[in-house]
């Protein structure tokens, strides 16, 4: 398959050095590691590519707010991985199949977190999509560069927020009331989600944009 031709536009904002993160999206579908937390790792795992994202997204505001002359099209390429990898791949395994997988699994104790995390989701895609508008200003000064950089730091905000309470408290109770049974049912339903993207080489797509994204911010990986 041949990778897809992403256009490199080179602007000012200086590193020390350039380095590509060791992460790539959706290596999801590779987990074979842990078959007793099958699931439940998958979604783990695309928390790093979503945080490999954000800092893609801060630096280029960071860039911005600083005076640098970004291009709409590198907001605009963010916001497509961002749309089609965080919003509607990651959020659609958690709103469509885990989070009511777990609502059965309780009594009620959990659903109002549940709630809390679905809702979340949507003022994410809120955000998204003010983010998206607000690009159509850009070039109109700096009172329009500093609503886009609200926007965008208010969204990795959030975002981060999110991660780190599905980190801390959604996987491991998730881990306490899932079978192993339920664990590879959700791993291989995930992957039947994404059998589509891999096919028709929407996963090479997001990465290539992604890898050039990086070189361009020269982004360094966190360990």
């Amino acid at each position: 398959m041949k990778k897809a031709i992403i256009p490199v536009i080179i602007f000012s904002c200086i590193c020390t050095s350039c380095v590509l993160s060791k992460y790539t999206p959706y290596q999801n579908t590779k987990f074979t590691s842990n078959r007793e937390f099958a699931g439940t790792e998958m979604i783990r795992q695309e928390f790093e590519t979503i945080r490999r994202v954000l800092r893609v997204l801060e630096k280029a505001t960071d860039c911005l707010d600083n005076g640098q002359q970004i291009p709409a099209e590198t907001f605009q390429g963010i916001l497509e991985i961002i749309s089609n990898f965080s919003d509607k791949r990651h959020h659609e395994k958690e709103d469509k199949i885990l989070f009511p997988i777990l609502k059965d699994k309780e009594n009620g104790a959990k659903r109002d977190f549940l709630g809390q995390l679905l809702m979340e989701h949507v003022t994410s895609r809120d955000k998204i999509r003010d983010l998206s508008g607000s690009l159509i200003h850009l070039s109109q000064g700096k009172k329009a560069k500093k609503k886009i950089t609200k926007i965008a730091y208010a969204y990795i905000k959030h975002t981060r927020r999110h991660i780190q309470t599905e980190e801390k408290v959604l996987l491991p109770w998730a881990n306490t009331v899932l079978t192993h049974d339920d664990q590879i049912l959700l791993k291989n339903t995930f992957g039947e989600l994404e059998r589509d993207d891999i096919e028709t080489g929407v996963h090479e797509k997001y990465i290539t944009m992604l890898e050039g994204f990086e070189k361009q911010l020269e982004i360094h990986p966190e360990s």
